[in-house]
């Protein structure tokens, strides 16, 4: 067969295999492709055959594309300002030119508009006659939007104002024009200094010799105070002045760099674009062949079947080595049940499945690169699916710099909250420790009580402050027991019925057979009072306040609207009759210290503390409300299918005694507490053994000495904290009881996992009788029962 010019060999006697799958690449394109059999070589004759989008554009069916139309047709939807434009332009490449490549409007079947870039070439038989017209139509509406979008912003930008009297030599401006030029305010500057800052080449933003002519222009200039290069346009009118027989120009400049930069985006993309559409037109299977992103062909049976040359030019893989290899092999094991429940949806009749997924494979001489993240699009026909992978990993990283500063924004406003508590409390202890000094001196015993309770009160404010912050950042340390919520809500609602007054009318309405959770019963004690103080202040004209509690099963799809996984829960809500939240309240309302109660009144602490706890807790929170219409705020908790011992009221009982000879080893590095813990101990009759660091204590611990039971503190200094220490010391003293006491969890202490038998926590502050009845309990389990 005669090879055409303008028509590589390759392309000619095609496999129908290799023919279906470069069609299914142009396909996922968007392209529409068109082959127009010349005829008699004028732009009205031949015959035009096309693709199913090419059908779809020109309002026909797929078979009469194929079968072939009129070349006329080609033209019929083409906008009548660009007609003849076009005509011209397919008349030159009919004529010898080497390439057809415009930007047209057609007018759809619907009666819509698109903007389409056309691109082909023309083919010749051996007489060097025109004999085919071939080609793709590119849908660029949305590119075009792009860049109508940027002429709106240009004219929506910062924009400064200037004046000038022919034959004056200087222009009235505004402050703005001042700025974006980096001089300091003025309203009047002089022409030549003005045009002065413009770099050389660009034209002057005020032309002292121009008096018609265009007024708008684009330029450079060099800002006076740093020296930053910035684009500006200015635009403006010629206009004769009132005041002078000569003209007055009156215009306007702004910043347009960021157009600029997005215009060379636009115009790099654009010239990609074109790029690619060529190559479609002379090779469709270059795609496959250059592209860097990653291209994937396998079978229902999970094995390679092809691979795209970025394998080897991104990671130093031959594609032929990919062949036979399960598809699964090729990500990270972490991302692979999502790869199968994509998959799943393509066999399950879908006809798209995206994900992002990692690769298992690193770079070659990179072995220790983290994976790469990809943006996959898996598509699939008759039994054969095509991946293609896109690297994400910079923006995936961006994105993650972002999450990052948003936290740091919001631990801003936590720190000056929690400094304005605490310097509060903190008058509290140390003033009345000061009153205590002066009274002890005075002699003035009869009035220390009071000063006692007030400093002991402040502190105890102060502990319940931290808790509830370590909930809200979910770091504290919660103690989770076997908890019956409607139980513990009918313990609580005589105090919540003296808290909320007599002008609320309190309702309880719980669910018979109500499961048991597994929570820090305080904690929810904590939430469920917080949440009926909220619903008070929201009815001060008195109302009605509802707890309920209900069993409830989550399916999947209902599960993913609350954020939970599925599976059972029990669900605890307080309603109200009040005022009730705007939209825009309800979207701050989990924010710390955000408030919409009165100076003073509220520290926006509340409802975050909740959503810590309810999350920490492997629960939700969720609102409902409307203003007027009172507000139902829910707390779901996961049911607890292992019931265990609840906690037991405690009576007042004097602290437990040591047994004779009984040590205890204390570490911890702040002085102050070692010294109160060791106090506390001796006076129970406990031998006291003190360690300031990890390394000092783990000598003791290894030495022949009585310990019956180590106290160490989590975060110690010397590069060993109390965790480690305790695994340490395991070869020497494998069942020695470990009690450790801390402000919070560190990462350290169980790497996320439960703490092992025979080691308990005890979360600072705390009171004293509470370490004595502690330390009872671990050494006595019987004694204490």
């Amino acid at each position: 067969m005669a090879r055409r010019r303008g028509m590589p060999a390759e392309l000619l006697d095609r496999s129908p295999a290799a023919e279906a799958r470069l069609a299914e690449i142009l396909a996922t394109s968007g392209a529409a492709a068109w082959d127009w059999q010349v005829g008699d070589g004028t732009v009205q004759g031949g015959w035009l055959q096309g693709d199913a989008r090419f059908a779809a554009l020109h309002g026909i069916s797929a078979a009469e594309a194929a079968a072939g139309l009129p070349s006329g047709r080609f033209f019929r939807i083409i906008h009548p300002a660009d007609r003849a434009r076009i005509q011209l332009g397919v008349g030159a490449v009919l004529l010898g030119a080497e390439v057809f490549s415009k930007e047209f409007r057609i007018l759809l079947p619907e009666g819509g508009l698109r903007w389409v870039h056309g691109r082909g070439r023309c083919h010749y038989d051996a007489a060097e006659q025109p004999l085919r017209f071939t080609g793709v139509l590119v849908d660029i509406t949305e590119q075009k939007r792009v860049e109508e979008q940027l002429r709106i912003a240009q004219s929506a930008g910062g924009v400064g104002t200037f004046e000038h009297r022919q034959d004056f030599a200087t222009a009235s401006v505004s402050a703005q024009f001042c700025r974006l030029l980096g001089l300091h305010p003025a309203r009047d500057l002089s022409v030549r200094g003005i045009n002065a800052l413009v770099l050389p080449g660009d034209p002057p933003i005020i032309d002292l010799e121009a008096v018609t002519g265009s007024a708008a222009a684009e330029l450079r200039v060099a800002r006076a105070d740093d020296g930053a290069i910035r684009w500006l346009a200015r635009r403006g009118e010629y206009l004769p002045d009132a005041e002078t027989a000569g003209l007055r120009f009156s215009g306007v400049i702004y910043d347009i760099t960021e157009a600029k930069r997005i215009e060379d985006e636009l115009r790099r993309l654009n010239q990609a674009l074109e790029t690619r559409v060529d190559a479609r037109t002379r090779e469709r299977d270059r795609i496959w062949q250059q592209t860097p992103d990653f291209y994937l062909v396998f079978g229902a049976d999970g094995l390679v079947q092809a691979g795209n040359p970025a394998w080897q030019a991104e990671l130093g893989l031959e594609p032929v080595v990919l062949i036979g290899r399960p598809v699964a092999s090729l990500f990270q094991a972490e991302d692979r049940p999502a790869l199968a429940a994509a998959l799943g949806r393509l066999v399950a009749g879908g006809r798209v499945a995206q994900l992002d997924a990692h690769l298992a494979i690193a770079p070659e001489g990179e072995p220790h690169r983290a994976p790469r993240l990809c943006s996959w699009t898996i598509t699939a026909d008759a039994g054969v699916f095509v991946a293609s992978g896109r690297d994400i990993t910079e923006r995936a990283r961006l994105e993650e710099q972002l999450r990052q500063s948003q936290k740091m924004e919001a631990v801003g406003q936590l720190t000056g909250g929690l400094a304005h508590d605490f310097n509060n409390l903190l008058t509290g202890v140390t003033g009345s420790l000061e009153l205590l000094q002066i009274r002890v001196s005075q002699g003035r015993l009869g009035e220390l009580d009071r000063f006692i309770g007030a400093a002991q009160g402040a502190a105890n404010r102060a502990a319940a402050l931290t808790h509830r912050l370590l909930a809200f950042s979910r770091r504290q340390t919660l103690d989770p027991k076997t908890v019956r919520p409607n139980r513990l809500i009918a313990g609580m609602e005589e105090l919540v019925q003296r808290t909320v007054g007599p002008a609320i009318d309190l309702r309880a309405e719980l669910a018979p057979d109500l499961w048991p959770i597994l929570c820090d019963p305080n904690q929810l004690e904590n939430a469920l009072l917080n949440l009926c103080i909220n619903a008070r202040d929201a009815m001060p004209e008195g109302g009605r306040l509802t707890i309920r509690t209900a069993n409830l099963e989550l399916d999947e799809r209902a599960g993913l609207g609350r954020d939970l996984a599925p599976g059972p829960y029990v669900s605890i809500s307080v309603s109200d009759t009040g005022t009730g939240m705007t939209p825009e309240v309800m979207a701050r309302a989990f924010d710390p210290f955000f408030t919409t109660k009165p100076l003073g009144q509220g520290t926006g602490l509340g409802l975050s503390m909740i959503y810590g706890f309810a999350k920490q807790s492997g629960g939700q929170v969720r609102i409902r409300s409307a203003p007027g219409q009172g507000t139902v705020l829910t707390i779901d908790l996961p049911r607890h299918w292992q019931e265990g011992e609840e906690e037991a009221g405690e009576g007042a009982v004097p602290p437990p005694r040591a047994e004779e000879g009984q040590a205890v080893l204390v570490v911890d590095d702040e002085p102050t507490v070692r010294m109160l813990v060791v106090e506390v101990l001796r006076e129970l009759g406990y031998t006291a053994i003190e360690a300031a660091d990890g390394a000092e204590g783990l000598a003791v611990l290894q030495s022949p000495r009585r310990i019956d039971l180590l106290i160490s503190d989590v975060g110690l200094p010397g590069g060993m904290n109390g965790r480690q220490m305790a695994d340490a010391m395991r070869p020497h003293r494998p069942k020695l009881p470990v009690l450790f006491i801390t402000g919070y969890a560190e990462s350290s202490l169980a790497g996320g996992a439960a703490l092992e038998p025979g080691m308990q926590i005890l979360t600072k502050p705390f009171a004293m009788e509470a370490l004595a009845t502690r330390i009872k309990a671990i050494l006595d389990p019987a004694g204490s029962a």
